[in-house]
C-alpha cells in the first residue's frame, strides 16, 4: 500500500473515529505531519514483517494498519443507547448474580 493510501486511509478512519484528537493536532498545525509519520511507520512496518517475518502482503497491512493507522475509536466507542443497555445488563447481573457450584 502506498505512503499516499495510508495517509488517506488514516485521515478518513481518525475524522470520523477521533474528532477530538483531529481537532487537536490542526488547532496545533500538526495534523498533516501526523498523518504522514503514521502512514510512514505503517509502511515500514509492513516491510519489515514481509521481509523479516514473512507475512503475506494482507497479513503484514492488517498488523499495521491496527497499529498505527485504524486507532481505536475516541471514548468507549459505545453509542448511548449501547451504553444504557450495558448499564442494565450490569444491574440485572448484580441483582441476580450467578450461582457458584
Amino acid at each position: 500500500m502506498s505512503i499516499a493510501a495510508l495517509e488517506a486511509k488514516a485521515l478518513r478512519h481518525w475524522k470520523k473515529w477521533l474528532p477530538k484528537k483531529v481537532a487537536a493536532l490542526r488547532a496545533e498545525g500538526r495534523l498533516e505531519e501526523a498523518v504522514h509519520g503514521a502512514a510512514l511507520l505503517a509502511q515500514d512496518q509492513i516491510e519489515h514483517l514481509m521481509t523479516y517475518r514473512h507475512y503475506p502482503e494482507w497479513a503484514a497491512e492488517e498488523v499495521a494498519l491496527k497499529q498505527f493507522i485504524l486507532l481505536p475509536p475516541e471514548g468507549d466507542g459505545l453509542e448511548d443507547w449501547e451504553r444504557e443497555e450495558l448499564a442494565e445488563l450490569e444491574r440485572e447481573y448484580r441483582k441476580n448474580p450467578p450461582i457458584a457450584f
